[in-house]
């Protein structure tokens, strides 16, 4: 048996540059029960992940349409002709090239994860486009029951292979991480994750507060080492301007993002867009943070009654926010025992319900 994972294009599986999807992959196959099965295809990079068997994949974007096509088509090229038994064939964050899968094999179960509002991707838009999906996948996953009731969004009928598989990370700690006076954004530098909010709400707490350190740890994107848009350029001018107690990290690997957030007593996710699931916000609560967020999308469900959340946000509240974790020790104690205590995100559990499914689709589907 065989799980053949196929990445979108833009994801790069390693751990210097990977975002989001590559990250939830490697973390779930990592303790997953079918480890040894699981085969991941993307664009090639020369340092993957270790631990997990990774096939770069060489694309030809004129010949097949897009580097995406050419990721499935250069894939089936590559498996067609081996005997490599019963497979499940799961598809992250493009429904489109699921659509074209289904059509390409007709002989093994098909599976397609929604990281993002599936209303705004190319092949799921429509409600008949969706419904085609739920209709034909073995199994559709979403990383939030808001993500899912997107999908379900103008949908009549009922399907029973909907689930939520929420991302998750491993606390691999059992005592909880003693804090300094830090507060840490983590993020791309776009202004969807609303960072510009978060220099703005700090400009008087900045000055106010000497001894706290303010950091931000980002670029525009994964990977990338120089600011190169107009926003993230003005963004960390104007924040290293406010005092010497702020830093700029840039881009930092995962593992080391990891050592500040053990630190940090607060972190912000400020976004302004419907967050599916903000692995930021995951983090910080992995860590015992106190978690300041939007309520927005998937962080209004994943951070209730845990995090300090912020409806309609804007700079000022966020300074509200800030302030009163600040100034009153026993409330930023209150949130931070609140994320360590209420943490329920483990890989280990989390992929246990996704092998169930696994096992299930291997055990039932007439390969």
């Amino acid at each position: 048996m065989n799980i053949d994972i196929i990445l979108p294009y833009k994801e790069i599986f390693s751990a210097d540059k990977a975002s989001a999807v590559s990250l939830t992959i490697k973390n779930s196959a990592q303790f997953s029960e079918f480890n040894s099965m699981i085969n991941v295809f993307g664009q090639m990079t020369p340092k993957p992940f270790q631990g997990l068997n990774f096939n770069g994949i060489k694309t030809n974007q004129l010949l097949h349409f897009g580097n995406n096509n050419s990721i499935l088509f250069n894939y089936f090229k590559m498996t067609s002709h081996l005997d490599r038994g019963k497979k499940i064939i799961e598809i992250h964050n493009r429904p489109y090239l699921f659509n074209s899968a289904i059509t390409k094999d007709k002989n093994n179960p098909i599976t397609i994860h929604f990281h993002n509002d599936p209303r705004e991707m190319r092949g799921s838009k429509k409600i008949k486009e969706r419904i085609f999906i739920a209709k034909n996948a073995a199994a559709v996953y979403f990383v939030s029951e808001y993500i899912k009731n997107c999908f379900l969004d103008g949908l009549k009928c009922s399907f029973n292979n909907l689930y939520v598989i929420p991302n998750a990370i491993q606390r691999n700690f059992s005592d909880q991480p003693i804090k300094e006076k830090e507060i840490l954004f983590v993020g791309r530098l776009v202004p969807a994750k609303g960072c510009h909010l978060f220099v703005d709400s700090i400009r008087a707490i900045v000055k106010n507060n000497p001894d706290w350190i303010f950091k931000i740890i980002g670029t525009p994107k994964a990977g990338q080492e120089k600011l190169i848009t107009d926003y993230s350029s003005k963004l960390i001018k104007d924040f290293k301007s406010l005092g010497s107690n702020t830093k700029y990290l840039g881009f930092i690997n995962n593992e080391h993002v990891s050592e500040h957030l053990k630190k940090a007593s607060i972190i912000v996710v400020p976004s302004v867009w419907q967050e599916p699931f903000a692995l930021t916000a995951l983090e910080g609560m992995c860590y015992g943070a106190a978690v300041i967020a939007s309520k927005v999308g998937g962080m209004a469900e994943m951070l209730a009654g845990v995090g300090l959340l912020i409806e309609n946000i804007n700079s000022e509240k966020l300074k509200e926010s800030i302030n009163s974790l600040i100034e009153n020790k026993k409330l930023l104690k209150f949130y931070q025992d609140k994320s360590w205590k209420n943490y329920q995100y483990n890989q280990t559990d989390i992929v246990k319900k996704q092998d169930s499914i696994r096992r299930k689709i291997f055990n039932t589907y007439s390969f």
